[in-house]
């Protein structure tokens, strides 16, 4: 289950990185700050998931915390019209976040042995 999450993880931080990278910036360099707060929720759960790499326990923590408060925050912005958008911003962070977490209880980590 472990690598389950990695490659869920790693497939979430690439997308999303190269996401923030390209929107982001261009948004930034257009003048628009409202980008901002996404792309500190983004960078927590990108850094949550390199931290779950080495620590699954505590990054699993940020992964979750990450993407739910994009979750939650993007859906404040949007309404509740917008449910499909948070989710699709939230849960790419917040399952292989659980999986870590349980794998990490469990002591069935690559990293454990």
């Amino acid at each position: 289950m472990w690598y389950i999450a990695l490659i869920l993880g790693f497939q979430a931080s690439a997308y999303f990185t190269f996401f923030l990278i390209a929107e982001g910036g261009a948004d930034l360099f257009a003048g628009k700050i409202r980008v901002i707060p996404i792309m500190l929720m983004m960078i927590l759960s990108v850094g949550g998931f390199i931290w779950a790499v080495m620590k699954p326990l505590k990054g699993s923590l940020v992964m979750i915390a990450g993407g739910s408060i994009m979750a939650i925050y993007l859906l404040i912005i949007g309404g509740i019209s917008e449910i499909m958008i948070s989710l699709f911003f939230g849960l790419p962070f917040i399952i292989p976040g659980v999986i870590f977490f349980f794998t990490s209880k469990r002591g069935s980590t690559p990293l454990a042995n």
